[in-house]
């Protein structure tokens, strides 16, 4: 059994110790268990975290239902839909690694002998899986799972039954450009998220929460557990009563994630038709990890599984079908012949045995190995001239008429000026969008060009023109967009040459992105730098994160 606490709870020279836990009302047979950091990123402002209150509650209970001591702690929890398309999406992806300092300090200061991590959406939950790999004791994940989608048949873009919170943003696009009207539009504002939780189409949040599943940190079938089911409460008390077998097994963080369970995430992510950010977020997980895992090899992986689940933003389901059609365990167990059955799970048992009583109990949302919804995978990276250290796209979420594209670039310097480009109607059919000066380094913090995609899917040009950038994007973009563009404007990229009017070619199915740029000749004459200036916590960001193809890790060893 681990029981570090034990190191500061016994004796008379720990006896402060116990006196600050009894001070908070522990009794002296608590302080023999072992101590449970719940770590809870509950908050009123994120619609996804605001049912982790009554989730932790049932956490805690099933902890000392199976012997031990929960102590709830605090971290951040920032929501990207509020965050979107101001300076506010800055800070998004910097407080991925802020929320890893959180776990790191609170488990270390403390001498937790276990976590329990608690979040929902997008940077929340890496950031929390990163945490609990720098301190690696035995950690499970429990999110607080997805909204239930709204319902609209009539004229829905996605071409099933439900709408969920990216169509707003799309159909601003569609309201500009006369295609529905102000009516209908405060319609969608009203209906399209009628729950608290986690985004209900498979945006970057609840990629994030069906990979760690996929991992093997959280339970069986409980990352698609939707928010308001009694079912998600049920899924915290036995996540609790099962990381306390995984204390007295001796079973932490670091056994779970390794190598061959990271491939198998993104060979899921693949499957499922997971977020672009993904990517950064498995490379940043490898790292805290310490496995040895590229943007090459995340590429590898993923084109090994097709695209099986046709969730929106890449087709008209969303989490709510999946998790009714068998979630995770479903579409594991469909592409069974592509995993590691043998590796250790949060269970204590192996996936194999996980997947044993899996059922796909419909086919025509989680579609067999055999006949997939696309032969390619979710993501795809890209390499050429204009990406020699790679960039990123989501082969899934893009019509097949424009997996490939050449057209003549229009640049803009920064997310504001595209914005007000793409409102004024300056961009046409035909033409590359360039938005640059948004990596990890020039943003900084790497904003989502969310907003600018969804505009211009909702004027119907999402296949018509090609959006790329040195920036990111939302797991709930669709259309023709490549981003994570490497080297990045701020570290003397490629990217930073382009100038209106220059030719580019996406080709997606081979994995390239160039400019008919002679970029050696580019650099002798110059260019102008565009950077934003920075303060407080983004000035410290924009000089100590990596790239984007490195995960936009902050280094925390030599």
């Amino acid at each position: 059994m681990i029981k570090r606490s034990a190191d500061i709870m016994t004796g008379p020279e720990w006896a402060n110790v116990r006196a600050l836990y009894k001070a908070a009302g522990f009794s002296a047979s608590e302080l023999g268990r072992p101590v449970v950091g719940i770590v809870n990123a509950f908050n009123e402002i994120c619609p996804g975290h605001q049912v982790l209150r009554e989730v932790c509650e049932r956490v805690k209970e099933g902890i000392f239902a199976g012997g031990g001591m929960a102590v709830e702690f605090g971290t951040i929890g920032a929501c990207d839909g509020i965050a979107m398309a101001h300076d506010g999406m800055k800070y998004i992806l910097p407080g991925r690694e802020a929320i890893a300092n959180d776990i790191e300090v609170m488990a270390q200061a403390h001498r937790l002998d276990a976590l329990a991590i608690l979040g929902s959406c997008d940077k929340i939950v890496p950031g929390e899986i990163i945490g609990a790999l720098r301190v690696n004791l035995p950690t499970i994940f429990v999110n607080g799972g997805p909204a239930l989608p709204g319902r609209m048949r009539k004229g829905n873009p996605y071409g099933g039954e439900h709408i969920d919170h990216s169509i707003i943003q799309q159909s601003e696009g569609a309201l500009k450009s006369g295609k529905i009207t102000a009516q209908e539009f405060a319609w969608l504002e009203d209906h399209a998220v009628p729950t608290i939780g986690s985004c209900a189409m498979l945006g970057t949040a609840n990629t994030m929460c069906c990979l760690a599943e996929a991992m093997g940190l959280a339970l069986p079938g409980s990352a698609t557990i939707p928010a308001v089911y009694s079912e998600r409460l049920r899924a915290a008390f036995e996540s609790g009563e099962a990381l306390m077998e995984m204390v007295r097994q001796g079973i932490r963080i670091r056994d779970l994630v390794t190598l061959r369970s990271i491939q198998d995430a993104v060979r899921v992510n693949s499957a499922i038709g997971g977020s672009t950010n993904a990517v950064l977020h498995m490379l940043a997980i490898a790292y805290a990890a310490g496995v040895p895992f590229t943007l090459d090899d995340f590429g590898k992986a993923a084109r090994e599984c097709p695209h099986l689940v046709a969730m929106i933003p890449a087709g008209p389901y969303t989490l709510l079908d999946f998790h009714e059609a068998g979630g995770v365990p479903a579409v594991m167990r469909e592409m069974s012949s592509l995993l590691d059955l043998s590796r250790p799970t949060c269970t204590t048992r192996t996936l194999g045995e996980n997947l044993a009583s899996a059922e796909n109990r419909d086919p025509s949302v989680i579609h067999p190995l055999g006949s997939p919804v696309h032969e390619w995978g979710g993501i795809a990276i890209l390499h050429g001239n204009l990406a020699p250290a790679g960039a990123v796209t989501k082969p899934s979420a893009i019509p097949r008429e424009a997996h490939r594209f050449t057209g003549r670039a229009v640049i803009f310097e920064g997310e504001e000026e595209a914005l007000k480009g793409i409102r004024a109607l300056r961009v046409h059919e035909g033409e590359v969008v360039v938005i640059r000066n948004l990596g990890p380094k020039g943003g900084p913090g790497m904003p989502e060009q969310y907003k600018a995609m969804k505009l211009l899917v909702g004027m119907g040009l999402g296949s018509k023109v090609c959006v790329i950038t040195d920036g990111r994007f939302s797991g709930s973009n669709n259309g023709c967009f490549v981003g994570h563009i490497c080297p990045e404007a701020y570290d003397d990229g490629p990217i930073r040459y382009l100038r209106d009017g220059d030719i580019i070619h996406v080709d997606v199915d081979n994995g390239t992105i160039s400019a008919e740029v002679d970029f050696e000749r580019r650099r002798q004459e110059g260019a102008p730098s565009v950077t934003s200036p920075c303060e407080g916590y983004l000035h410290h960001y924009r000089h100590s994160v990596s790239t984007a193809s490195e995960g936009a890790i902050i280094p925390i060893r030599e």
